[in-house]
């Protein structure tokens, strides 16, 4: 129960059951001390009794304890003071996020730090049913690992109050019911992970029910997502036909001297449209102003034993494009009960999401020609904008208004339940058990009347497509803290242990030949594709694990961290199924030493840290270490169903692990005016996880197996300075900015991946190579055009110039990642008026330019059915002498990958603009309301580019503009 005591005694007793308590007082005043793990320590004074006097009027209540979230680290397993933390961690509060939007708090998490980066997606930009790629302090592992569960071995493991939880789950979270966010990104703060921890960990925490009177907060946006067409430079209708016309898309000798009059006539009825006025404008077709809107509600009460929370949520995105939509509804019970020493608590949550995708990519209508009509004299839609001897080109708006449908329906459930037992202040036994299933049902279908099928036989016409994908998972953890203060020194004592079991399961089948678009379903079928059978596949993981984490501080002044984690897993070969992970990480509060305090009293924190440990990785497929083999069903004989090997398994894979190190240094001046924290990292990944080619005479095209390393290091810094400081008068401006610069490199690969490097020739411009960066841009060197003949020179392997080209010569042209990125952005608080504003830079980042190469050049005569850039048009070499970056206008053959196309870009991006306003005034009361907030914010505002490349191809990128209203009563 709760602890009282007389103070400045040892006088005391304890509350019972039900919370009461007898106490004899001494006849002067006393102030009476009430404490409890958790709660605000309550003083209550005590006047003069009477002898004999009997008082049974005196009720307490206790308050849960308020700590600055800046001030603690949570982990997800303990909670610590950041002062005596030595790892690097960031933490930060619902109202951070808010005012970078409140749409997703990824994207939130990737303006407040620079350690956190979410990739941009060219290809599907800002489609919402597309989850991002995303990384802290870089990558860990070779790409290309991801298995059927679309697992990215990159990705930082997810905790949610407390456990084990899943990217789709963290996107799809109300951020009205976070109550933090910390980022944990060194050995030392991610070691209690351990063999999980290499890629980084997000640990979430929602809100919990405080007590009270009843409260209601209403949470409401309405967002506005605005197509961003600004880097497309695509041709208008009189340029398109110019351009073909000089590519020789008429000219006899590219097709037959007898066709001469139809081009003739062809070309003359195109032009005649481009003369009567036909300029169509095809981008804006399938697009519009996405109207989104989300809500939630919460309602908590509850007063000492018992409290409770309930919240209902609703979040629908509609995107840019007309046939997209994602639908959210959300909802959570939180139950709070308190009995003397024990404390046990509940956490349920649902979500439900629709899923609506568009049929028609938007790179179908950026590449409808802008010289056709969308629709015939009659309005109506046809099915070719030219079909003839020469060239072919559909009408993308025939498909989307087809019956055509690509839709999905996710259902995900958790239960988090913890109790904990306070045997004495200084221990805590907690056990928790967490139960999280999930169900995702997928269907696409293509009607009969597509126009994919234009030249499929009748009975395969149409295709139906349906995959269901399960998640059964189950978490427990038993853990013991200590804590103690003895004199100057301070202890933190954590060991326990925990379990973790995963059942995925993916299945589904294809269906071909439907008799009308009408007929959607898979009974209307004629049967599966030629050779086709229902997919399946299961993936079965379990983890044990036992840990022990002690933190010492010694005098507040000299701090150590040290965790020893031991964990076993089904993932790794069975004769290396456990590993052991550790971590050492140290720290001096230099600002509390005498000779700080006695002389620079301006300084008010100045911490140094360093840490080392070897965090690991699991985020891969539990069956890739077993042989396994496949049926032919073709291949029955004398002795039944022949079988062909699968997979080559492999018992002996290690584990993945990276020897991280981290040195950092926090500092805090004048009177917390400016905050500066830097940190540099090195981290080596060896043994690497990697798949690596076989020959054909094994029957399997992968085998994986351990080689290589990759080291990763680089400097992640934030500073913050508040030009005004005016706390009493509620008036403070600050401005602020951060970076992260980083380099890798694979050393100890061989020749392990020379397969995978050979079939990337031609398809795209990464190679694993000793001494390079996986990140580097590989091609052949270009010395330009030669305005002579309109031809390219390249360079060979010994500096020379020549026309032939050989990916043999192939060098490094540059690198993807940018040199250096980072926010810089302003805020200004007066009042109950709140302004904020963020920019992001990138500098020195290097681009292979898709746009020059498959849109300026690499455009074939049968090409010419497509839209294209207008740099294809005025910037392709014509005639002798001219200085130009591209090749023969007439020239349709296919153009190499070379450093011509290899571009550096230079970004610069106006992320976030928030303006809020809370009411304080005397008439919001009058109203029944306790507070009322309004809010507006854009993000990704503007994009100014240095090179021009289309982002966006099958889903384009959007701005986003959004109004919100809070209130609480």
């Amino acid at each position: 129960g709760v602890a009282i005591l007389i103070k400045g005694t040892t006088i005391g007793v304890a509350t019972d059951a039900n919370g009461e308590f007898s106490l004899v007082l001494p006849k002067d005043s006393v102030v009476l001390v009430f404490s409890f793990i958790g709660m605000e320590t309550q003083y209550v004074a005590i006047p003069k009794f009477k002898v004999g006097e009997y008082h049974q009027e005196l009720k307490i209540t206790m308050q849960e304890e308020k700590v600055a979230l800046e001030d603690v680290v949570v982990t997800g397993i303990f909670t610590r003071k950041k002062e005596s933390f030595t790892g690097s961690a960031s933490t930060y509060t619902a109202a951070e996020l808010k005012t970078m939007g409140s749409q997703n708090i990824l994207q939130s998490l990737k303006t407040l730090d620079p350690a956190f980066a979410i990739l941009e997606d060219n290809q599907f930009g800002s489609d919402p049913n597309r989850l991002p790629n995303m990384e802290i302090r870089g990558k860990s592992s070779v790409l290309g690992l991801r298995d059927e569960l679309d697992a990215d071995p990159n990705q930082p493991l997810f905790i949610l109050d407390g456990f084990e939880s899943s990217l789709a789950v963290i996107n799809d979270l109300d951020i009205n019911r976070i109550e933090s966010i910390t980022i944990l990104k060194d050995a030392a703060s991610t070691a209690i992970y351990g063999s999980k921890a290499a890629n980084g960990v997000v640990v979430v925490e929602t809100v919990k029910p405080k007590s009270g009177e009843l409260q209601v907060s209403y949470n409401g946006n309405l967002n506005l997502s605005i197509p961003d067409l600004s880097s497309y430079n695509l041709m208008n209708a009189r340029e398109k036909l110019e351009f073909e016309r000089l590519a020789g898309g008429y000219s006899p000798a590219n097709w037959s001297a007898e066709k001469e009059i139809e081009l003739n006539e062809l070309y003359n009825g195109k032009l005649e449209a481009v003369e009567s006025g036909v300029n169509t404008y095809w981008l804006a077709e399938p697009l519009r102003t996405g109207i989104n809107q989300k809500h939630s509600l919460y309602v908590q009460g509850g007063e000492g034993r018992f409290l409770f929370g309930l919240g209902v949520g609703y979040n629908g995105i509609s995107g840019v494009m007309k046939e997209s939509l994602r639908e959210i509804i959300s909802g959570n019970i939180d139950l709070i009960y308190r009995m003397e020493k024990f404390q046990f608590s509940n956490k349920f949550s649902i979500n439900v999401t629709d899923i609506e995708n568009p049929v028609v990519p938007f790179q179908a209508y950026a590449e409808a020609n802008p010289y056709f009509k969308k629709r015939n004299k009659d309005g109506i839609v046809e099915k070719w904008l030219e079909k003839n001897d020469y060239f072919e080109a559909f009408n993308p708006l025939w498909n989307d208004n087809l019956n055509s449908r690509n839709e999905g329906k996710n259902v995900s459930l958790s239960n988090y339940f913890v109790a904990e037992y306070f045997p004495t202040q200084e221990w805590r036994i907690r056990a928790r058990l967490g139960i999280t299933y999930g169900n995702n049902d997928a269907e696409v279908f293509y009607s009969p009347e597509d126009t994919r099928f234009e030249d499929t036989e009748a009975l395969k016409k149409g295709e139906y497509t349906s995959t269901n994908t399960r998640l059964n998972q189950t978490e427990g953890e038993l853990s013991v803290t200590w804590a103690k203060i003895l004199g100057v020194h301070r202890i933190n004592l954590v060991a326990g242990g925990n379990f973790n079991a995963s059942k995925s399961l993916v299945q589904g089948y294809s269906a071909q030949g439907f008799p009308d678009g009408d007929f959607t379903y898979p009974s209307f079928s004629n049967g599966y594709p030629e050779h086709g059978v229902p997919t399946f596949y299961e993936s079965v993981s379990r983890s044990l694990n036992g840990y022990f984490n002690v933190g010492y501080s010694f005098d507040d002044r000299y701090l150590m961290d040290f965790s020893l984690r031991s964990s076993g897993s089904s993932v790794f070969g069975s004769s290396k199924k456990y590993n052991t992970t550790w971590s050492v990480g140290l720290g001096w509060n230099l600002h509390k030493e005498k000779f700080i305090q006695n002389n620079f009293s301006w300084i008010n924190l100045l911490k140094l840290r360093a840490s080392i440990g070897n965090p690991g990785n699991q985020n891969y497929d539990s069956a890739q270490t077993l042989l396994t083999y496949a049926f032919q069903y073709g291949s029955m004989n004398y002795f039944g169903l022949g079988a062909v090997l699968d997979q080559v398994g492999n018992s002996d894979l290690k584990w993945q692990t990276t020897l991280d190190k981290n040195i950092g240094i926090d500092i805090t001046l004048l009177n917390k005016r400016l905050n500066i924290t830097v940190d540099y990292f090195h981290k080596v990944t060896d043994p690497l996880l990697i798949r690596i080619g076989m020959p054909l005479s094994s029957g399997t095209p992968t085998y994986m197996t351990n080689a290589g390393e990759q080291t990763s290091q680089g400097v992640t810094a934030t500073a913050s300075y508040y030009i005004i400081q005016n706390f009493d008068k509620r008036f403070s401006w600050m401005v602020r900015a951060n970076l992260r610069t980083q380099k890798n490199r694979i050393d100890k690969i061989g020749d392990k991946l020379s397969l995978l490097n050979a079939s990337g020739k031609g398809a795209n411009t990464v190679r694993y190579y000793d001494g390079a960066d996986p990140d580097d841009i590989w091609a052949v060197k270009s010395e330009g055009i030669d305005p002579a003949n309109g031809k390219e020179l390249y360079y060979d392997k010994n500096g020379n110039y020549t026309y032939d080209f050989s990916y043999d010569n192939e060098v490094i042209c540059g690198n993807t990642r940018p040199k250096i990125e980072g926010i810089w952005g302003t805020s200004l608080n007066w009042k109950g008026l709140s302004f904020s504003l963020n920019f992001r830079y990138q500098l020195g980042a290097d681009v292979f330019n898709e746009a020059l190469f498959n849109k300026v050049e690499n455009i074939s005569t049968e090409g010419l059915n497509k839209n294209q850039d207008k740099r294809a048009l005025y910037e392709r070499w014509k005639e002798p002498g001219d200085l130009v970056r591209f090749k023969d206008i007439a020239n349709a053959a296919s153009t190499p990958m070379s450093s011509r196309f290899v571009q550096e870009e230079n970004v610069l991006t106006l992320e976030s603009v928030y303006l809020g306003y809370e009411f304080y005034d005397g008439w919001i009361q009058k109203l029944g309301l306790s507070n009322l907030k309004v809010q507006v914010s854009m993000r990704d505002v503007f994009r100014a580019s240095s090179i021009k490349s289309e982002r966006g191809i099958s889903y384009p990128f959007a701005r986003n503009l959004e109004a919100g209203l809070s209130f609480n009563f």
